[in-house]
């Protein structure tokens, strides 16, 4: 054979191993380690096969600004007041001047959104990692979907020369076979500025939540029974001889609950908080509402529930429909 024709076949040759996909330019080989290897989709992004595995693709993005998760706490201004008697004796007592709501920054809430899939369809564990350690924080049991954060205020990063902070997270899907997808997002705040104090309000809102649910047992005829449960959810300790509980009863006339401790009324709250001998309802902690000598519901109820801070006078929280069955 003539050298022009070799040549002519070895290029045919070598074009066919090109298009067909066994060969092709260094610089742009997808070939990955481990046997893994980038495959391109219709949409132009792209999904890892490792040992002939294809992994979870995730997205992740921040909505929306965040917002300032605060705790608040009852404080008081007080003035010094010195009285001289005849026989030139000084008396200092101190009076309250005034009282207020004062906030503290304990961190910033926000809003991410996420969304994955495998393309073999298998069943992916999901979530959160929120100090990027590898492992999931916060599971999710959806491939999209909203959740909302809370990050300690400590765990942001100041941008420098800005007013701006910025936290870094990661997404995490691992499917059944144990291959990983991932996807970092950077996170950004504006610094918030303080002070958070206010004479009762916050944004027009008292800075207390209460949630209710469910006692155990089920009411019945009884004068003891467990009827519902009281938790706070945000706010600041108040002390229970400033806390008055009024309940009303499937719309009924409203009662009054004695505190913890307390006796002699229709019905008590039970501190089940994490410390039972302090003298404060603070966040977390949670009190059982219980009969006291007086069937209030005698089956399944609807129970109006309004806390009131009687040193201010104030109705602080009011939580209406909580069941009892």
């Amino acid at each position: 054979m003539r050298s022009s024709n070799r040549k002519t076949v070895a290029v045919i040759f070598t074009l066919t191993l090109v298009l067909s996909g066994c060969l092709g330019p260094g610089d742009d080989s997808t070939e990955g380690r481990d046997g893994g290897s980038m495959v391109p989709t219709a949409q132009g992004s792209t999904t890892t096969v490792v040992n002939g595995n294809y992994l979870p693709m995730v997205q992740a993005l921040q909505l929306g600004a965040t917002e300032a998760n605060m705790s608040w706490a009852w404080e008081n201004e007080t003035t010094t007041i010195t009285t001289t008697s005849a026989n030139g004796t000084t008396t200092n007592s101190t009076e309250t001047t005034s009282s207020f709501y004062n906030g503290t920054l304990v961190g910033l809430n926000v809003s991410l959104y996420h969304s994955a899939i495998d393309p073999e369809g298998s069943t992916m564990a999901l979530g959160w990692d929120l100090n990027l350690d590898g492992s999931i924080d916060v599971p999710v049991s959806t491939n999209s979907g909203f959740t909302v954060h809370s990050i300690p205020i400590s765990e942001w990063n100041d941008i420098p020369t800005t007013e701006m902070k910025i936290k870094t997270v990661a997404f995490v899907a691992m499917d059944a076979l144990g291959g990983r997808g991932v996807v970092m997002l950077d996170l950004y705040s504006a610094t918030p500025s303080g002070p958070w104090s206010t004479a009762y309000l916050v944004n027009g809102q008292s800075p207390y939540v209460f949630s209710g649910e469910d006692a155990q047992g089920q009411p019945s005829t009884g004068t003891d029974d467990n009827l519902i449960m009281l938790t706070m959810d945000q706010g600041g300790d108040i002390n229970w001889a400033s806390v008055s509980v009024k309940l009303s009863i499937d719309g009924g006339s409203p009662v009054f609950c004695d505190n913890p401790g307390g006796d002699g009324g229709v019905c008590v709250l039970v501190d089940n908080g994490r410390d039972t001998n302090d003298q404060f309802w603070s966040v977390g902690d949670t009190v059982t509402i219980v009969e006291t000598g007086t069937d209030l519901c005698s089956s399944s109820c609807s129970i109006d529930v309004t806390i009131t801070d009687t040193r201010e006078e104030k109705v602080i929280d009011t939580t209406n429909g909580v069941p009892a069955e």
